[in-house]
């Protein structure tokens, strides 16, 4: 179950954007289906409503296995991934398009990941940033782990080195980088890195900040949400989620760990964009068999597990 924090931020978050529309602030586009909803989130370009029912589909089962290779598992100390499932599928970043993402040796992530990132440099080069850490195994987290304590451990007693290396390196199953979906940047250009936030201090780290969204990138731990995420010395982790969801939390201003908890509230949410489109996103329970959509005839069903009960399905106009 999420912390109790996490929904009084969410609460307080939604409080504000509801304050904002009736003071007339939000311009939000409409479509049919929203004309009868909660507005969550709206900038006049795109919108985020809650109370609308989803078109009509074919019930179809997405099975537990395909939903761990999904986009939105969320994975921490008190969440690990479970022991039994398959690692998720990942490439070389080098070997497969070595030419247009400039990343370090053995950078490990999904297909959908590195060609998403594909389509950034294309619209956007980022000649000062590098993708240094990917997805890693799980004998790789337990050597990064070891190597982390042996460093400690020429500084400081025995006890103390171990309890801080697992603070920073979690245990297999419990890091994101067990995510074919997760990375790291490096950035090469002048920044400083005693800032609060390096990210906003490079050309590139500023572009990143303000457009990944449109490829389906977030920054996964936000300086500003520490308190909900946990997280205070990530600022050059991302990950991808998908465009759906990148630009749902984007509108938002939510990051993973309110989005989902939005969703485990609300059951459907629907993403207007500027000329009507909707894009609808479902979460359902999650059962050792797997989860149900109902997935309308002539849309596009992309469905992940969130590692907490549920599922999630963004389901889009092909």
């Amino acid at each position: 179950m999420m912390k109790k924090q996490y929904r009084i931020s969410m609460a307080l978050a939604l409080c504000g954007l509801m304050l904002m529309l009736l003071a007339g602030h939000i311009e939000q586009p409409r479509s049919a289906a929203a004309s009868a909803s909660l507005l969550i989130a709206g900038n006049g370009e795109a919108a985020l409503y809650a109370g609308i029912q989803p078109p009509a589909g074919q019930p179809t089962r997405f099975g537990r296995d395909a939903l761990y290779q999904g986009l939105l598992l969320f994975v921490s100390r008190e969440h690990p991934l479970p022991a039994d499932l398959p690692p998720q599928q990942s490439r070389d970043v080098r070997s497969l398009v070595g030419r247009y993402i400039p990343a370090g040796e053995h950078v490990s992530l999904s297909e959908e990941t590195i060609y998403a990132l594909c389509d950034l440099a294309q619209e956007n080069p980022l000649p000062e940033t590098w993708i240094v850490e990917g997805m890693r195994s799980p004998l790789e987290q337990q050597a990064m782990q070891r190597e982390t304590f042996k460093l400690y451990q020429a500084s400081m007693p025995v006890t103390e080195a171990l309890a801080l290396a697992a603070e920073n390196v979690p245990d297999s199953g419990r890091s994101e980088h067990q995510l074919a979906t997760a990375f790291d940047v490096q950035l090469n250009g002048r920044h400083a890195w005693s800032a609060s936030d390096p990210m906003a201090h490079t050309q590139d780290g500023r572009w990143l900040l303000e457009n990944a969204w449109r490829y389906g990138f977030i920054r996964r731990y936000p300086p500003d949400k520490s308190q909900i995420t946990g997280i205070q010395n990530e600022t050059m982790h991302w990950r991808y989620v998908g465009k759906s969801h990148a630009e749902a939390m984007r509108l938002s201003g939510l990051c993973l760990e309110e989005y989902l908890e939005l969703l485990h509230a609300q059951g459907t949410l629907c993403l207007v964009d500027g000329e009507g489109r909707e894009t609808w996103l479902l979460c359902r329970p999650c059962g050792p068999e797997g989860a149900d959509f109902d997935v309308p005839e002539g849309w596009r069903a992309e469905a992940s597990a969130d590692n907490l009960g549920f599922a999630v399905c963004a389901l889009t106009r092909d």
